[in-house]
């Protein structure tokens, strides 16, 4: 009998469990044709984790993509450089982009970009006429919506400039100003991890839809995905999506166009 040592044993046996482990264990490996999606930080739309890639605008492309039964796969840059990078085609798809013309949107929007009227809990507010008076807190330097800023006028509103949109919030939820304005759902995410009472008055004013916007070499590829979207919105994924995600669905604040 042959006898290899005590120190080879344990060695042997470790390498040999490892290559049997890989052996046997299945590896998710994306195909060639795998959909590359680029993207930036933009909660509670889009974030990269430990884990991966989610938010809300992740989890509905994931949704589209197997129900197309295809591989997807994640890429965050900056965005000039998504943009690029999907124009030139080195990658096929970029997140919540407004419409351009360097690229293929459908007619299917699943994000938007609001100008959303917020106001405290303790103020029994939920509709626009209730905010007659008093002030209403902007970001300096931001280029709002002549329609909104007119509105403002006609509410008697004074506008007061805050630094950024997280001060604009606080202070709203704080009482340092009657009302703000800011997006919908990236303040959903912002009071709910401050722990501040404020709601919105629904609809927001004003909004533009954000599209996932493709390369224009693959024109195929966004209409498979299109239709799938549009499924999505239709079955209602969509709704339960954002409830999941912010407490409120998609339908209920974005209006008939």
């Amino acid at each position: 009998m042959i006898s290899f040592g005590h120190s080879f044993r344990p060695r042997c046996l470790v390498g040999c469990l490892l290559t049997l482990w890989l052996f046997i264990s299945p590896i998710p490996v994306l195909s060639d044709d795998a959909v590359s999606v680029c993207f930036v930080e933009w909660r509670p739309y889009t974030r990269m984790t430990d884990s991966g890639a989610e938010g809300i605008s992740v989890s509905i492309i994931k949704k589209a993509a197997q129900l197309l039964e295809r591989d997807i796969r994640f890429v965050e840059h900056s965005w000039n450089d998504c943009l690029q990078k999907v124009k030139d085609g080195e990658l096929d798809v970029i997140l919540d982009a407004a419409r351009r013309e360097d690229y293929l949107q459908g007619p299917t929007s699943f994000s938007i970009y609001s100008d959303t009227f917020w106001v405290s809990d303790e103020r029994k507010i939920s509709r626009y006429e209730q905010l007659s008076g008093g002030t209403v807190a902007l970001v300096d330097g931001y280029n709002y919506d002549q329609r909104l800023l007119a509105h403002i006028i006609n509410l008697d509103l004074k506008i007061v400039r805050r630094v950024d949109d997280l001060t604009v919030v606080r202070d709203m939820a704080q009482g340092r100003v009657d009302a703000a304005v800011a997006d919908l759902a990236s303040t959903f995410t912002v009071i709910r991890e401050e722990n501040l009472k404020a709601h919105p008055i629904l609809p927001p004013f004003t909004y533009d839809r954000l599209y996932a916007s493709f390369y224009r070499g693959k024109p195929d590829l966004q209409r498979e995905f299109d239709r799938a979207f549009a499924q999505l919105i239709e079955q209602g994924y969509v709704d339960e999506v954002y409830r999941k995600t912010i407490g409120t669905s998609y339908s209920s604040f974005v209006t008939a166009e």
